[in-house]
């Protein structure tokens, strides 16, 4: 039980830290933080944005879901 509760909170903080990390790669309508740096997060994860937003949403589910596995292993 032990395990699953530290595996919960390994997989909430790298997941959240992924998260951030890509909604700030993407690209935005007014250019924002991916211009940045030159345009390189959207060369990153491909020139389909379809494929951000898929990777986006299972980062997500797992920051959900981590965060469900925690508060119910507590």
């Amino acid at each position: 039980m032990a395990f699953l509760f530290y595996l919960g909170w390994i997989l909430f903080f790298l997941s959240a830290v992924l998260l951030t990390v890509v909604i700030l790669l993407q690209e935005s309508k007014g250019g924002g933080l991916a211009e940045a740096f030159g345009g390189t997060g959207a060369e990153t994860f491909g020139v389909k944005t379809g494929g951000i937003s898929r990777f986006t949403f299972v980062v997500a589910a797992v920051f959900c879901g981590s965060a469900i596995m925690i508060s119910k292993l507590w």
